[in-house]
């Protein structure tokens, strides 16, 4: 068991006949490992792209919100006619009169 473990840490596995097969798979084992940190990479920038895209879009949803407040403000009947009377325009003092137009058949 001593000697197995001496031999391993000195790698004499790796220069014995018939290593052939060890070299591929060690060599198989490294392309593994540089493609999980690969993907780990790939991953990483797409979980940093999503953060910034949910700031983003939450910054945009904010911007919306205030400036539909500020629409509705403006769109209120009281801040119309007070914008128009600067201009002379003023509300009717009379109710309009409907008009009633009918057909001779």
């Amino acid at each position: 068991m001593k000697k197995g473990v001496l031999n391993l840490l000195k790698g004499t596995f790796l220069v014995q006949e018939g290593v052939a097969k060890n070299w591929r798979f060690i060599l198989f084992v490294f392309f593994l490992a540089g493609l999980m940190i690969t993907a780990s990479h790939q991953v990483d920038s797409k979980v940093l792209q999503i953060a910034k895209a949910t700031k983003e879009l939450q910054a945009v949803r904010s911007e919306f919100v205030s400036i539909r407040e500020q629409v509705m403000h403006k769109r209120m009947e009281t801040q119309i006619a007070n914008r128009l009377q600067r201009h002379g325009i003023f509300p009717p003092d009379k109710a309009p009169t409907k008009i009633i137009v009918q057909r001779d058949e």
